[in-house]
């Protein structure tokens, strides 16, 4: 049976390896309650092996910290007991249950780089008093160490930030017994203007103007002038017809 144990201030954590590898191993694995692993490291090949899932969950429970230490106790044909380091570890996306664990094997008493999370302390001044809007950029960095001395996390006060400032690493707090390896240039976070919806703006609808043609009046006694230049036109072109004969 695979179990967690205290071994000399550190968890021990019991597996066995696995003689057989593949997906339908590792799903028949599962369906049993237990994971499927595998550790690598400098002084070692490859090795497949499986840790009990309650287990497992006792040990990340106990443990703080992204990469918890533990002493790795595999039974097999050839035994092996090593410290090594949680490196990695793969969820299901749909139900959140843990899938598959990297085993990293070190030597405690040799340095070695790991990447923590970094904590952000406080509210900034520019996003209480001055609306603003904190942006972070790197949430984790890597730090060197020796694997008993891994901090938690890197804890840092944003509390002074004003909009348009920024929180680079090299601004990050010392790490006790630590050294931060990432880009000393690195953006952490920023304090940003708020964003302003942009008004898009709509030309008035230009009309054209009505154009009134007024009607043009005749003058008073226009027709009645007209019909009498009629009138007295064909009384002289009677008369001339009249000389004619």
């Amino acid at each position: 049976m695979m179990v967690t144990k205290q071994r000399q201030g550190q968890l021990e954590l019991m597996a066995q390896r696995r003689s057989t590898v593949g997906t339908r191993s590792t799903k028949r694995l599962r369906e049993e309650g237990v994971i499927p692993c595998i550790v690598y490291g400098k002084a070692t090949k490859p090795i497949p092996i499986r840790v009990e899932h309650k287990a497992l969950m006792n040990l990340l429970h106990a443990k703080g910290g992204e990469h918890p230490l533990v002493h790795l106790d595999i039974q097999g044909d050839t035994s092996l007991k090593t410290p090594a380091l949680v490196k990695a570890l793969q969820y299901d996306p749909i139900d959140g249950h843990i899938l598959h664990v990297d085993f990293q094997a070190i030597t405690l008493t040799e340095r070695i780089r790991v990447k923590v999370p970094v904590v952000l302390k406080g509210e900034a001044v520019g996003v209480k008093q001055e609306g603003g809007i904190l942006e972070q950029f790197l949430r984790e960095v890597e730090v060197e160490c020796l694997p008993t001395e891994i901090p938690a996390h890197v804890e840092v006060d944003i509390s002074a930030l004003n909009i348009g400032q920024t929180l680079h690493v090299s601004d990050l707090p010392a790490v006790y017994h630590a050294k931060i390896t990432t880009d000393a240039t690195g953006v952490i976070a920023s304090v940003q203007q708020p964003k302003q919806e942009k008004v898009e703006e709509v030309a008035p609808a230009v009309t054209e103007p009505e154009v009134i043609r007024e009607k043009k009046e005749e003058a008073p006694g226009a027709p009645a002038e007209g019909a009498k230049a009629a009138a007295t036109e064909a009384k002289e072109s009677s008369k001339e017809t009249k000389k004619e004969k």
